[in-house]
């Protein structure tokens, strides 16, 4: 979901943004949810085709940042890549919002739509401030 999101908000800046998301805890190959996927297609965004997989090295040495959901992901990044650390944050760690900040954002899998929506929500909320940070740092 962030992925899409990312993408969207991100289409139209004059920065060119290569997005690719990835997880510490998931199986490969794995399509997006059913919520994922109706949520973001009523935002105009298909992310039919997009797949699970797992982080890696190969991923860690291609980014320039990463942004985890959860202070529990940033630990187990940190732990799994420590040479990346210094590149790894929270994707709320930037938020104007002070209510966010710093805090993580659930993930919903296996939830109903309304966790969904309510990821969505943060992630609206959250990645503005990502981008600021991203275009201030490149």
């Amino acid at each position: 979901m962030a992925e899409g999101l990312f993408r969207k908000m991100t289409e139209k800046e004059e920065t060119t943004f290569d997005v690719r998301s990835a997880g510490v805890a998931t199986g490969g190959g794995l399509e997006p949810s059913k919520f994922t996927l109706d949520i973001l297609k009523e935002e105009g965004i298909d992310l039919s085709s997009n797949k699970s997989q797992f982080l890696d090295h190969k991923l860690i040495d291609w980014a320039s940042h990463i942004f985890t959901m959860s202070a529990s992901h940033l630990y187990t990044v940190h732990k799994m890549f420590p040479d990346a650390a210094e590149k790894t944050f929270l994707v709320t760690e930037f938020c104007d919002n002070e209510l966010i900040a710093s805090q993580d954002i659930p993930d919903p899998y296996g939830g109903n739509r309304n966790e969904y929506e309510h990821t969505r929500d943060l992630l609206h909320e959250s990645l503005p401030s990502v981008v600021k940070f991203i275009k201030t740092n490149i």
